[in-house]
């Protein structure tokens, strides 16, 4: 059976790197049976990335450009993306050009193991600052301990099945969004496969993640789930087996 998946690829002031994430996207998907679409989201970038976005749109009706008035963030962007997604899976894959086509080539080949795929990176140490990648690991550890959890990344490229997806509200457009999607769907009993995958150096611009206010939003949001799902809740997560059905029986 084809994969049919959405890429949602937020952009954020990307004029230097959002073609060359186009590029690796579609070169990942050649030679792969898949129906595919890429949704361009233009988070109201203050460079040439909504231009940028709207000249690779008309190059192929695979893709869709899609600008934001005002900035949501990373949240915010890929629920505005989630959306407008058409096929039966979705990925968040950054407008920075952050996977290489063998990392995203891994991903796609682990869909339909379960739910959700949750990639984790292996070289995080050196891509990234010592202290981004301190601060990472200690988000990965607070998560876990506060909801029960043992997942080994929360801000990487997740596969989710679109439909299940759709069935809970992420309530942040932080860039903890995806944690709180995984906690609320790991709550809700759905299985998770997990597997690895590389970051790569973006060539150009500089990420906004460890920004204060950025910062504040994340802290805000765990906050959020403790009231809203429960501390140590997400205890009837279950790895690697498939339970889409569970759609059917909501």
């Amino acid at each position: 059976m084809a994969l049919s998946i959405t890429f949602i690829v937020p952009a954020y002031n990307e004029e230097h790197n959002i073609a060359a994430t186009v590029q690796t996207i579609s070169r990942a998907m050649e030679g792969r049976q898949a129906d595919y679409e890429l949704i361009l989201v233009d988070d109201a970038s203050q460079d040439h990335t909504g231009v940028i976005i709207d000249e690779l749109a008309a190059t192929s009706p695979r893709l869709r450009a899609v600008h934001n008035a005002i900035n949501l963030n990373l949240g915010g962007a890929y629920k505005r993306g989630l959306e407008l997604a058409a096929k039966e899976h979705v990925i968040m894959l950054p407008g920075d050009n952050g996977y290489d086509i063998h990392s995203i080539g891994q991903v796609l080949d682990g869909i339909g193991d379960a739910d959700i795929l949750i990639p984790y990176p292996t070289n995080t140490d050196e891509v990234r600052t010592r202290f981004r990648a301190l601060a990472s690991r200690g988000f990965t550890a607070l998560i876990n301990t506060l909801f029960g959890l043992k997942v080994r990344y929360y801000n990487g490229p997740v596969v989710h099945r679109t439909a299940l997806l759709r069935t809970i509200t992420i309530r942040t457009n932080s860039f903890a969004y995806q944690a709180e999607a995984l906690v609320r769907m790991l709550a809700c009993g759905y299985s998770y496969a997990e597997c690895p995958v590389q970051t790569q150096f973006r060539a150009g611009g500089r990420s906004s993640a460890l920004k204060l206010k950025n910062q504040i939003t994340v802290l805000w949001t765990i906050l959020q789930m403790l009231f809203s799902v429960g501390p140590r809740c997400a205890f009837v997560a279950k790895v690697g087996r498939p339970s889409s059905r569970r759609l059917a029986e909501r």
